[in-house]
């Protein structure tokens, strides 16, 4: 899982940090959380590639979140894109986009999907074989999500050397990686922890824009890997956020949006 800070901090762009902005890769897959103003910049140069990203998440309809996405979804239509693109965010991002691109006819080549939520309680707004992710509902002055991003269980490793002892076909390879036992041509049962190790941990990150202080979301956090969360008091806060309300979180493992983040 590596998670790049395209930009972060406060509502206006400055010369050391721009908006709102953040591409999590995970399992293969590489999404875009909020898109501020500058975010092409930013992904070029981070030298990420445009052509993986085909899933947008905005948190909320602030400009430092989305001002950005018209003009790279423009910038998908200039390069010729193909594929599929899914933009999650609130009821009106679809007609904010739309909007623009008629007035300026730059209609997309490619086929766009518009998520839009409105739910108060959190839900699972994508989820394919390798991912899932959820909705944070956060308190803002307009409605906002945060988004909990979760690998799924990962695929046992196999005991090569036990599987060959008692040599069993490839083809049941697939079958034994997702924890199947197998039976012998004798009858015998070859219990799956016998023939596996255990896979690395799945992990999980959780990404918390605009809001104010709110324990309910706690639920939803609490045993996340990394959080990163809205901040404005910094050290007056800090200890608050440490409290043991959150127990299962700690300094190390929160990604508090300061200047020093941007890469």
């Amino acid at each position: 899982m590596k998670l790049t800070i395209l930009g972060c901090y406060a509502a206006t762009p400055r010369t050391i940090t721009n908006p709102t902005s953040q591409v999590l890769e995970i399992r293969n897959r590489m999404f875009l959380i909020d898109c501020g103003e500058g975010s092409q910049v930013q992904l070029r140069k981070n030298k990420l590639k445009f052509s993986k990203i085909n899933h947008i998440f905005i948190s909320h309809l602030h400009g430092d979140h989305f001002y950005g996405l018209v003009g790279l979804i423009s910038t998908f239509m200039l390069l010729n894109r193909q594929t599929d693109l899914h933009v999650y965010g609130p009821k009106g991002i679809k007609e904010i986009i739309l909007l623009q691109l008629r007035y300026s006819n730059s209609y997309t080549g490619y086929n766009l999907y518009f998520h839009e939520l409105d739910s108060k309680e959190s839900e699972v707004v994508y989820e394919d074989d390798k991912v899932l992710v959820k909705t944070i509902p956060l308190k803002h002055r307009i409605y906002t999500n945060g988004y909990l991003f979760q690998e799924k269980a990962k695929e046992r490793k196999l005991n090569i050397e036990i599987v060959e002892e008692h040599n069993i076909d490839i083809a049941y390879y697939r079958k034994i990686k997702y924890g199947g036992d197998i039976t012998l041509p004798d009858g015998t049962i070859i219990a799956n922890q016998d023939l596996t190790f255990d896979p690395e941990p799945a992990k999980s990150y959780a990404f918390c824009s605009d809001t104010i202080y709110d324990e309910t979301i706690i639920p939803i956090i609490e045993n996340c890997d990394v959080l990163y969360h809205e901040t404005t008091f910094w050290n007056q806060k800090l200890r608050k956020l440490q409290a043991p309300c959150m127990p299962q979180l700690n300094k190390r493992q929160l990604l508090l949006p300061k200047p020093t983040l941007n890469n």
